[in-house]
């Protein structure tokens, strides 16, 4: 048995600060929609409006897989917004949310995106089909707060989903298997923003006798709340078309309420688009006298809401209730790339200064070494490098330290000074290479290494060579003592040599260079020879 839809759509802008109607609203033979746009001042109706008219293609008799296509229809949407937001960056931050139910004779297939809201009512019981996508819901979710906490918690409608142009604009989607007598309630949250809740609703559904008496009672209910918000219910009853006497016919005709039913001709989808810029009254959605093959736009009179095109919106609205309603979230995929370019090219300027800096930095540093560089052998020359050519002390400019790919140092005076010259210390210190704080410190320490050169060389005198003592001639007398000589007691004895002690030059000190010892002889001082026997 093939089941049918009666329906009807209302809305109205509310009682609260906006001044035009964000919502959007659609009823038709197998579907069923509501969009509550978002963005304050920057284009809510837009966003909802160009929702409506993309998943409106929907609303025909028969779908391969109804929930495959609802899932394409909401990505098509979402991209729509991300195109309408590129030729209008003026809208950027404009979103909505989507409730759908796409009916199919026997299966009502849910689709939800956001905080706006899909209900059944069986058998006097109202049952809620969809799962609010907002924090305070999460919060409830994890058992952190209470439901009853979450209706006074202070971001209580932050969206953390809604079709806003950005990826991740997968609805979550059911199948509902449908009984005749099933009454369907689609609405944004500006019901339950006015304080209608569940058991409210369940009376005011149940109590109406067609679906046209629920939406009007529906909105009603909330404007005698003082609804804050714009408020938009689409209400349609399972009916069995041979015992409904011919009332499911009037499924032709399709109810299109809120800021779609205004004049926004850039707003179409699939070739059809939104003309109607006199919408009439949705008491009429059902009026037998209607053509009923006709598919036409409807909205709601000028005495019960107020429908708003683009840019229908005063500058300044104090939407202060919809700003929050957006969760912090990262740049548009849009920007994100020039972003991304903007911080490699802000971390390679200052690694760029930085490198540069301590570049500049090395170039104010002195050393002294052994020039050709690889001279580190302890007897002078040249190493492999520099093969027979001896090596001298020269004062650099820079570090001694090597970095691959940059020089960080060259060579600033060779100085006349062989590294031959020096005792094997002091050629250890300047193959190793000596730091200098500047210049003056630099040329302090070569004159110090020329003045050990100078004393090294000094002490290096030869030897003299021993004289060998002569054989006696004589023979000595048998029987007869050889006198001794005996040294004269008041002769002087001969003293020993004093060693001379070397130190460094006074001027070594007042460059605040420090005394290095001074070993001549690879290592250690030379010992006097004592030259007399006490």
């Amino acid at each position: 048995m093939t089941l049918a839809l009666r329906y009807a759509a209302r809305t109205d802008v509310g009682l609260g600060p906006k001044k035009r109607n964000e919502d959007s609203g659609y009823a038709g033979p197998f579907l069923l929609a509501v969009a509550d746009g978002m963005g304050g001042a920057v284009g809510g109706d837009v966003a909802s409006a160009i929702t409506i008219t993309t998943v409106r293609d929907l609303d025909v008799a028969e779908h391969a897989d109804p929930d495959q296509e609802l899932n394409r229809v909401a990505g098509e949407a979402n991209s729509r917004i991300a195109a309408r937001i590129e030729t209008e960056p003026h809208l950027e931050g404009m979103g909505t949310t989507l409730t759908a139910i796409l009916f199919d004779g026997n299966v009502a297939h849910v689709a939800h995106i956001g905080d706006s809201r899909a209900y059944l009512l069986r058998g006097g019981r109202l049952r809620m089909l969809t799962h609010d996508h907002t924090f305070v819901q999460s919060l409830v979710d994890e058992g952190r707060i209470t439901p009853e906490e979450a209706e006074y918690h202070p971001h209580r409608s932050l969206i953390i989903r809604v079709l806003e142009g950005r990826q991740d604009a997968r609805p979550d989607i059911q199948p509902i298997e449908v009984d005749p007598g099933d009454r369907f309630l689609v609405c944004s949250d500006g019901l339950d923003n006015a304080g209608i809740k569940d058991p409210a609703i369940a009376e005011i559904l149940g109590r109406a006798a067609t679906p046209e008496e629920a939406a009007t009672n529906l909105i009603e209910a909330a404007l005698d709340h003082g609804s804050p918000d714009n408020v938009t219910c689409v209400v349609a009853d399972v009916v069995d078309p041979e015992r409904d006497g011919g009332q499911g016919a009037a499924a032709a005709a399709i109810a299109l309420v809120g800021a779609v039913a205004a004049v926004d001709p850039e707003v179409s989808a699939g070739g059809s688009s939104v003309t109607s810029s006199h919408p009439t009254s949705t008491h009429d959605v059902l009026d037998e006298d209607d053509d009923l093959t006709r598919p036409r736009t409807v909205g709601a009179d000028d005495t019960d809401v107020a429908i708003a095109g683009v840019g229908a919106g005063v500058p300044g609205d104090p939407d202060r209730e919809e700003e929050l309603r957006y969760a912090p979230r990262p740049p548009r995929r849009r920007f994100r790339w020039l972003v991304r370019i903007l911080c490699i090219l802000a971390v390679l300027a200052l690694l760029a200064v930085g490198v540069r800096w301590a570049y500049d930095w090395t170039q104010k540093q002195y050393y002294v070494g052994a020039y050709p560089t690889d001279a580190a052998d302890h007897d002078g020359t040249a190493g492999a490098g520099g093969a027979g050519t001896p090596a001298r002390v020269a004062i650099f400019r820079g570090i001694s330290q090597q970095i691959p790919g940059l020089r960080v140092s060259q060579l600033y005076e060779l100085e006349p000074l062989a590294l031959a010259k020096l005792p094997q210390y002091h050629r250890e210190r300047v193959s190793g290479t000596i730091a200098a704080n500047d210049l003056g410190e630099a040329r302090a320490i070569v004159s110090m290494l020329s003045d050990v050169a100078r004393r090294c060389s000094a002490q290096g005198t030869p030897k003299p060579t021993p004289t060998p003592t002569p054989k006696p001639t004589g023979k000595a007398t048998p029987g007869r003592p050889t006198p001794t000589k005996t040294p004269n007691a008041n002769a002087a004895l001969p003293s020993p040599s004093p060693t001379e002690t070397p130190a460094q030059s006074t001027g070594n000190r007042a460059a605040g260079v420090p005394d290095i010892p001074l070993e001549c002889d690879g290592g250690e001082a030379p010992t006097p020879t004592p030259t007399g026997t006490k």
